[in-house]
């Protein structure tokens, strides 16, 4: 298991922040040119992150023209609302993942216009974005920026530059996150390593982390079973195969979806004698305004996260730097 280095992520976060003015700066200019829609696009990660970002939107007064589409599904689906005056966000940390260029292609061939975040520099992602911002860290941050920021523009958030603020008071924060679920972290890892398969469930902004938790970093980089879940969902279909040694992962977030969990957690408890709960509401934040506990919860649920993949990648001997097919073989 890779030791924890807390300066080392401090700097990474704090360096995620220059993403914030630069997003701005971009998202600005497009205001000013104007623009009919906006639709995001990724895929895998990609997508789930920028969902989590968009279901606080639409908590928090969005009434924007807003789609979310996966990039594969895009070019084949063809949206009859993508036309020359509509915005494409998207991210992508290689810059050079295919069905992501694919959906540039299309979007740029109908007259539209591409918002992107590129991790990578001199990738064909950051060449063909009409609007491309480079940096390696920050994806989060870009996201946030451009969804509030947008609000913003169309009088829909009035409290942008609070939001700002606090996302300039986490770093010190979420270091003291990661030390603090440090022993916790450990343990759960020991609880759930060796289970055939977890079901990871979330709501709201945590919704899309349980699925790319469980799609992105247990399976693909941990090679572990998984079935994320939504709240939502959980009552129309899996309730029904929930049994006594059927584990169950639960992200509660701090936004409006929160009874959601509730009801999940209180059932589940009744069956099974492996539940297992992450809360972001159990982490103090310090200096930062509770009212934008909601908005955070995304970037305190990852961290913790990292750590749980840090001892699971230990406990199981598995590198999780390690593929067997993704991007090894053709498909």
């Amino acid at each position: 298991m890779k030791a924890y280095e807390p300066e080392k992520h401090l700097e990474e976060m704090k360096t995620s922040l220059q993403v914030i003015s630069e997003a701005e700066r971009l998202v600005d200019q497009i205001v000013q040119n104007g623009y009919s829609n906006i639709i995001f696009v990724g895929i895998g990660g990609t997508i789930l992150a920028e969902s989590q970002i968009l279901h606080l939107a639409k908590q928090y007064g969005c009434r924007l023209p807003v789609y979310l589409e996966n990039a594969a599904d895009l070019v084949l689906e063809a949206p009859a609302y993508l036309d020359e005056r509509t915005l494409v966000v998207t991210c992508s940390a290689s810059g050079d993942t295919k069905e992501i260029l694919a959906a540039v292609d299309y979007a740029q061939a109908r007259g539209a216009k591409v918002l992107a975040y590129v991790a990578t520099p001199n990738t064909p992602l950051a060449k063909k974005a009409d609007f491309p911002l480079v940096h390696p860290y920050g994806e989060k941050e870009f996201l946030y920026s451009v969804v509030f920021r947008l609000m913003y523009h169309a009088g829909q958030f009035p409290a942008y530059q609070d939001l700002i603020t606090a996302l300039k008071a986490l770093p010190e924060n979420l270091v003291s996150i990661s030390q603090t679920c440090e022993k916790d972290m450990a343990a759960l890892a020991m609880a759930i390593c060796e289970e055939p398969l977890l079901y990871i469930v979330g709501s709201g902004s945590l919704e899309d982390w349980a699925t790319c938790y469980g799609m992105c970093i247990m399976e693909e980089m941990l090679w572990m079973r998984s079935r994320p879940i939504s709240a939502a969902n959980f009552f129309h279909g899996t309730l029904e195969v929930i049994e006594r040694d059927v584990p169950l992962l639960l992200f509660f977030g701090e936004d409006k979806t929160r009874p959601e969990m509730t009801r999940v957690q209180r059932f589940a408890e009744t069956i099974s004698a492996k539940v297992y709960k992450i809360d972001t509401s159990d982490y103090d934040l310090k200096d930062i305004d509770p009212s934008f506990r909601p908005f955070l919860s995304p970037f305190i649920i990852s961290v913790i996260c990292r750590r749980l993949s840090a001892h699971l990648e230990h406990l199981r001997r598995h590198p999780m730097a390690i593929r067997r097919y993704y991007r090894k073989l053709t498909y």
